[in-house]
């Protein structure tokens, strides 16, 4: 696992933290990394791609120019949701629109109440 706060770096094994930090090496890689997938991530919704989405620009009153990468994700979610009945994909959606349901938590000392999380708007 790399990358992010608190999570185990690649070589060491270590976790990240204030002292155990990437080299300015290691870094500057990663930004070129998520460079290059942004860039890669634009080629995909350009020429024939991008008309793809032209019928679903009409419908929602958009301009085709307005819809993206992250907008054509977002599409591509609910096009599998409903047409295909892809329940994970529904809970993306979901999980995203509405915000996790709320959960509790089951503790074993009885003297403790169960911990309430609060649905993320």
């Amino acid at each position: 696992m790399s990358g992010g706060k608190g999570k185990i770096g690649p070589k060491d094994g270590k976790l990240f933290s204030k002292d155990n930090q990437p080299t300015g090496e290691a870094k500057s890689l990663g930004k070129k990394k998520k460079a290059l997938i942004k860039d890669i991530c634009a080629q995909i919704i350009t020429g024939d791609a991008k008309e793809s989405f032209q019928g679903v620009a009409d419908y929602l009153g958009l301009s085709i120019e307005e819809i993206d990468f992250e907008t054509a994700m977002h599409l591509k979610q609910l096009e599998k949701a409903i047409k295909k009945g892809d329940t994970t994909a529904y809970n993306a959606i979901m999980d995203r629109t509405k915000g996790k349901p709320v959960q509790a938590i089951q503790m074993e000392d009885m003297n403790i109440k169960p911990i309430i999380t609060k649905r993320v708007k």
